[in-house]
């Protein structure tokens, strides 16, 4: 499996949302990207932190192996 390295650029305010639970919390972009974490508690230190820099602070990024609009590998069977 190819990994596929991009330069990551934080997003604007508006296009976060915050998810936690009760104990620490993530900011999470529309692209998927977890760019502020704090683990295990809000006081401790970041994770990731793209928030305050550059892609080298930290960030994790979930989605699709194949963006909508590219055309995913076709598993083929032999008979």
């Amino acid at each position: 499996m190819a990994v596929r390295l991009e330069m990551h650029v934080a997003g604007r305010i508006e296009d976060y949302a915050l998810i936690g639970d009760m104990q620490t919390a993530a900011l999470v972009c529309r692209d998927g990207t977890v760019d502020w974490l704090c683990l295990p508690r809000f006081d401790s230190h970041a994770v990731f932190a793209a928030l305050l820099g550059t892609e080298e602070h930290g960030f994790w990024r979930l989605g699709p192996a194949h963006p909508a609009g590219s055309e995913a590998p076709r598993a083929t069977r032999r008979r």
